[in-house]
């Protein structure tokens, strides 16, 4: 079972694509899961108990995934927990890569991401099931703006200047999305800043990125930059207060905030080293 599983980044649409906006994410294969033999993992194995009762046999072999598993196969790999990169999602999808049954290898994306967010319910509670489809398929998918998800194509070169920098806090991503429903819901004004600011330029972004305008890219960027400090730096790590925005360099939440990884847009790869220190480029 040789494939490798990705983690995935939300490079636009961090929590505004829960109010109406679109997002976009891509996998990152730099960080991934793969099958490997070694001592049996107890984890999956209750993750495979819950899979039996939550999941038609007749789309996913769970009798062949508990076999596998108690003959020792396990994931393993280097996609950290709590940072924003779609772990458990990985897991998914090389479950359902390896097990899914004829009839659930054809189902409609729409329908994959249904059942995908019903497995991936076991690790969150709750799931759109966008993780796992965007590291199973492998591919950048647009998401919101109220269509169903879907793949698209990017530029060439289109990843050129991002990176990921590793806040070292791992955080639970619920926390952070609670708050800001909770500031979005109950506050008109609030609500309207949101869109205006920073949903707005979001969208922006990802058009000039579908594009390959890279000048209207790092200035809807820098937008969404300056929004976040200034309106939710209880999101942002204390130690990256007076880093956010440097010398040829922007940082932006990655995912939900308050840890994990921080996403960068950057002109020149050895001034946003020299500023920020060892960063994983994109």
């Amino acid at each position: 079972m040789p494939r490798e599983y990705p983690a995935k980044i939300l490079l636009y649409g961090e929590h505004t694509v829960l109010r109406s906006g679109r997002g976009l994410a891509v996998p990152y294969p730099g960080l991934s899961l793969r099958w490997s033999r070694s001592t049996p993992d107890e984890q999956l194995l209750r993750f495979c108990d819950y899979l039996k009762i939550a999941i038609p046999e007749d789309v996913l072999e769970t009798g062949l995934l508990e076999d596998h598993l108690l003959a020792d196969w396990r994931l393993t790999g280097n996609i950290p927990t709590g940072y924003g990169l779609g772990s458990s999602g990985a897991v998914c999808a090389a479950i359902w890569s390896r097990f899914a049954t004829d009839k659930g290898k054809a189902l409609s994306t729409e329908d994959l991401r249904n059942m995908l967010a019903r497995m991936e319910q076991h690790f969150h509670g709750q799931s759109s099931g966008t993780d796992p489809l965007i590291c199973y398929l492998k591919q950048p998918v647009l998401l919101g703006g109220g269509q169903a998800p879907s793949t698209t194509k990017l530029p060439a070169n289109w990843d050129e200047g991002f990176f990921l920098l590793d806040t070292g806090i791992e955080r639970k991503a619920s926390d952070f999305i609670r708050s800001f429903t909770f500031r979005y819901d109950s506050d008109a004004g609030f609500a309207q800043a949101i869109n205006k600011e920073w949903t707005t330029n979001a969208d922006a972004a990802i058009d000039a990125l579908l594009a390959g305008n890279r000048k209207a890219l790092w200035e809807f960027t820098a937008r969404i930059a300056e929004f976040q400090i200034r309106k939710f730096p209880d999101f942002i790590p204390a130690h990256l207060h007076g880093k956010w925005t440097g010398k040829g360099y922007l940082l932006k939440l990655c995912g939900a905030g308050g840890g994990g990884m921080m996403l960068g847009l950057g002109t020149d790869r050895k001034l946003v080293e020299e500023q920020l220190g060892k960063v994983h480029w994109i």
